[in-house]
């Protein structure tokens, strides 16, 4: 009877598991001067734009946030390219974004 149960439990925890996505978010399409608009916002601002980081290039969260997978209005109407955004912080007062750089990829 104890196995049964058991099983019961371990397939539970394993499809809630399964189910759970932490990227809820609906993908947003960006203007290039959209994601320049960031510039002087705070991480707390800026991560209610862009969510959490999850790019390589995001060593320490203190100075520089990557965001690897960042969808970009093309050049012809309704396009899309993906793009990499990387966020630079200011050390100083407030930490706001200081610089953000915009680099098109050209892998999909």
């Amino acid at each position: 009877m104890r196995r049964p149960v058991l099983l019961f439990f371990f397939v539970l925890l394993i499809a809630a598991g399964c189910s759970s996505d932490k990227n809820d978010r609906p993908e947003v399409v960006w203007t290039e001067p959209e994601l320049k608009a960031l510039q002087g916002k705070t991480r707390d601002e800026v991560r209610e734009a862009l969510g959490d980081p999850t790019g390589l290039y995001t060593y320490d969260a203190k100075d520089r946030w990557h965001y690897s997978n960042v969808t970009l209005a093309g050049d012809q109407p309704g396009s899309t390219e993906p793009a990499a955004v990387l966020v630079y912080f200011s050390k100083f007062g407030e930490h706001r974004a200081t610089i953000i750089e915009v680099r098109r990829r050209a892998d999909e």
